[in-house]
Parts: C-alpha cells; structure tokens; sequence
C-alpha cells in the first residue's frame, strides 16, 4: 500500500510540475520554439527561450503564437496578431481504414478488419481514439482444431496535457477482448508522463511511460477442468508512436508499440504494435500495408505466445 501510495505521488508532483505556463511559438515549416514571448521590433517576432536567450524572426515566417503566460507585447505583435489556440481552432484528425489480413499464431484466417482512428489537437490537451476489430472465420492452431469466430476487439483512449513542445502528462484507457486467446476482456486503466522528441511536417517521434491498473477475465483451464477467471494487478506501460513522411503528402512510415508488463508472475508481459507504410491517394484517399503484432510471455494454456497478422487495406480520411 505504502508503494502504491508513493507512485501516485510521484505522479501528482510530475503532472504539476507540468501545469507552468509558457509561450509557444509555431513557423511556418513545424518547428516550435517554448519560453516567454518579448518585445520585438517593427515586423518581427521574439521569445526568451531558457538556456538559448532571446530568438527573433521574421513574423513571415511565424505561423501562430500560443500566449498562454498572458504576456502579448506590443509593437510588431498587438494582441489582434497574435493567434492564441483556442478549443474552436482545435485540429480534428479522422481516418477509417477497412483491409484484407492474413493472420497466423493461435489462428490461421484470412478475412476483413477494421481499423479507425480519430485525433484532435488543441493548444493545452490532445485526444486520441483507437478502434481495430477483427471478426472472421478462424481455424484455430491449437486445441480440437473445430472453426471458430474469430471475434477480437481492441479499443483505446489517450488524453495528453501538454506543457510547451516537448513533455506532456499522459491518461489513457484500453479495452481489449480475444476469446480464441482466452481473453474475455483486458481493460487498462494509467496515467504516466511522455515526451516529444520531435512533431513537425516531417513527421513525429514521441514516447511515454506510467503506472496502470490491469482487470483481466482470462479463462484458464483447472486441475479439475474448471475455469477460472485471474485477478487484477498493477502493471507498468510503455508506448513509443513514430510516423515520417518518406515523400512528402505522399507516402508515409509509421510505428506504434506498447509494452504492458504486468506485476503478476502468472502474467507476464504483453507487447503489442502495429508497423506499416501508407500510400495517400489524395486529400481523402488513402492505401496501407500493415503489420501487427501482439505478444505474451504467459499465455493461457495451450495458446500460443505471439499472433501476427498481415494487412493491405483502403481507408478514408474525414
């Protein structure tokens, strides 16, 4: 108890050291500059960066102004040119992607998933929606070796406060649910910090790392042939998101993994990512090749570590 009670504290005193304000300054090509926002001369913008000194630049070059310390100068910058990002400039981001996926591990199938995703960006927080379900007509690889539904659903939220450019405090929630795996359901609950290495046009890296608490209905089969359902556990979590535009607008690399490493000898770990390259048609347009992958270093009994599977799919961006 005295252990759990110190780690939210931990996290407590990093989500506040997170709430300072500062000023944000957008260019034109991506980059972000974070400090306080001075005065400049006529036609030009200037920040007080920490450990750099002031930066100054063209204000052509300057995208918008995020002036959360409240400090708008005059001069070149009165506060009607200054854009602060309020909820109505907020950046929605949606994509639905419907594919055809060979699978191989506890099944071997060959049928249609859906996977979407919604994103908006605002100033201060980012929300993040995951949605993939894979339902298909499976031959499991293990067991009687009768057809089964292959009925996998795995839904997942992220909510990012952000300070400046660079770390934000991270909550997030998933569910997930694979019945030929013995999983009924997993659903995570954790909170934990995350830094940007980069998010530009060019693409973005970004990783975090926190506390969950796990509640799983996995079925085991017992020494007398019941079933049993396993408890709940804490659990640490570690996710890295990539994505880089190889050609620009045109076709993109992702990258997205999550370590879930769950304080119960009985259970393990649990690795999951998704890895692929997308193909944009078009403004609304686009194709991807996918791979996912998903680990467990404890499976159920008579299951198997790791299941694959392998995706080519059109999606739609809204």
């Amino acid at each position: 108890m005295v252990v759990r009670i110190a780690r939210f504290g931990m996290l407590t005193t990093l989500v506040w050291a997170l709430a300072a304000s500062a000023d944000v300054v957008h260019f034109a090509n991506g980059d972000r500059l974070t400090g306080v926002v001075v005065d400049a001369q006529d036609g030009f913008v200037a920040i007080d960066v920490p450990g750099i000194g002031v930066v100054s630049a063209p204000h052509t070059l300057v995208a918008r102004i995020e002036a959360d310390t409240g400090n708008v100068p005059g001069g070149a910058e009165s506060p009607e040119d200054v854009e602060t990002e309020e909820a109505s400039d907020a950046l929605w981001e949606a994509r639905a992607d419907l594919g055809i996926v060979v699978a191989t591990g506890n099944t071997q199938t060959r049928d249609a998933n859906f996977v979407a995703g919604i994103k908006r960006t605002g100033a201060r927080f980012d929300n993040v929606i995951g949605v993939s379900v894979n339902k298909a007509q499976a031959s499991p690889q293990s067991g009687d070796g009768l057809v089964a539904t292959k009925d996998q659903v795995d839904v997942d939220y992220d909510l990012r406060w952000k300070h400046g450019d660079a770390w934000y405090a991270l909550a997030n929630f998933e569910y997930f649910r694979d019945p030929i795996k013995n999983v009924e359901q997993r659903t995570t609950a954790g909170a934990g910090v995350g830094h940007t290495f980069w998010d530009s046009a060019r693409g973005a890296l970004r990783t975090d790392a926190g506390i969950s608490q796990v509640f799983e209905e996995v079925d085991v089969a017992g020494p007398d042939g019941a079933r049993v359902t396993s408890d709940n556990n804490p659990a640490f979590r570690w996710g890295l998101q990539y994505r880089r535009w190889l050609v620009a607008d045109r076709l993109e690399l992702f990258h997205n993994n999550q370590l879930l490493r769950i304080l119960d000898a009985d259970r393990g770990a649990v690795w999951d990512s998704d890895t692929g390259l997308r193909f944009h048609l078009n403004s609304r347009w686009l194709a991807a090749l996918r791979m996912d992958i998903q680990h467990e270093s404890e499976p159920a009994q008579g299951r198997k570590k790791t299941d694959s599977s392998y995706a080519v799919a059109v999606g739609v961006k809204l």
